[in-house]
């Protein structure tokens, strides 16, 4: 039901931010009347998103890799992506770190701080403090997130306990679920004014390079027999396309496929929609192929590895997907699309959702 509801949600949505674009650019629309429907749209087509991943977490259809993964080096990279967007809401995040080597999924742990720093940045109303070090026993290492959701001025006791509802929202969920998925040990506390949220990490490499602690994720159950699947639904793609007539051939092409689309009409506006959250894939026209895709492509694969990119020719109905280092870019041809995109989406994208 989550699946199908996200779906149904995020289909209008990504219609009307491409009709919103429209009148923008016909002229209909000055830039700035158009800046609060836009932001409005995209608050509501990332709840969508939300509730998508939701559903594929719980789904336990997941396989999961566990990799040696230096945690200090990407969280400093995820904070520089959201740096940003954290400006334009008037935050900043402060980060005390240590090195700290996990063993975890690379994708999961990225989609986890992602998801952390969105949710507190909604959410707080100064500074975020953000502290990675060790705990002394278990052995395990611990990212912090601490930030004031109220005003101390605004409550009578700052320091009293006290629960906020208001922060128990979607994206907080998906935070919940993600940590359980991936083994991971979540708490959070609440004062009348400050949250703190901490984060364990029972898979810890020790100076012997060794996973000390090691505990395996609890199963979680699949879906109920008889439940109809489509193993895509809920995934995130961005199309890098500048047309409007082509963004409508891949919206028709992928539409049973019950993905959630988000359209750039350029490298610059990729690169701005990845500082928010990287989509599962992108999939890219032939036309924008260049020096400034090559940069974001860098950029992305340096902190997920895995990263899978699909290129749609302007002709023909070749169908290559992805070998590794001989054919990194799985390549689709224009004249086919209906046939040839659903089948490398299926490919590329099943390897990172195990599906």
């Amino acid at each position: 039901m989550l699946t199908e509801a996200g779906a149904e949600i995020a289909g209008p949505l990504s219609r009307a931010a491409d009709r919103l674009e429209a009148l923008v650019q016909s002229g209909r629309l000055e830039p700035h009347e158009a800046a609060a429907l836009r932001e409005a749209v995209e608050d509501a087509r990332a709840a969508a998103m939300a509730t998508q991943q939701l559903a594929r977490l719980t789904a336990g259809r997941l396989r999961q890799s566990h990799e040696r993964i230096d945690l200090c080096t990407l969280l400093g990279e995820v904070l520089q992506q959201q740096a940003p967007v954290l400006r334009q809401r008037g935050l900043a995040a402060r980060a005390s770190l240590k090195p700290a080597e996990v063993l975890v999924d690379p994708s999961l742990l990225f989609g986890l701080l992602h998801t952390l720093l969105d949710w507190a940045g909604r959410l707080a109303r100064a500074p975020i403090q953000l502290a990675l070090g060790h705990q002394a026993w278990p052995p395990h290492a611990q990212l912090t997130c601490r930030f004031v959701h109220c005003p101390p001025d605004q409550v009578a006791d700052p320091a009293a306990a006290h629960p906020a509802p208001a922060l128990d929202t979607l994206r907080w969920r998906l935070l919940q679920q993600t940590a359980r998925t991936m083994g991971l040990r979540l708490d959070r506390s609440d004062s009348a004014t400050q949250t703190l949220v901490t984060i364990e990490f029972p898979r810890t490499v020790n100076e012997a390079g060794e996973g000390v602690s090691a505990q395996e994720a609890e199963p979680l159950p699949g879906p109920a027999a008889g439940t109809p699947s489509r193993p895509l639904a809920g995934a995130s793609v961005l199309v890098i396309e500048p047309r409007r007539e082509r963004r409508t051939q891949v919206r028709e092409a992928v539409q049973h496929l019950g993905l959630i689309l988000d359209f750039a009409g350029s490298i610059e506006e990729a690169r701005d929609f990845c500082h928010g959250g990287l989509p599962h894939t992108i999939v890219y026209a032939a036309l924008v192929r260049g020096l400034r895709l090559d940069i974001l492509r860098s950029e992305i694969l340096a902190s997920v590895a895995d990263f899978p990119f699909i290129e749609i020719e302007e002709q023909g109905s070749v169908l290559e997907i992805s070998d590794g280092a001989t054919r990194p870019i799985a390549r689709v041809g224009r004249e086919a699309l209906g046939r040839t995109l659903p089948a490398a989406l299926a490919y590329e994208l099943g390897k990172r959702l195990g599906g």
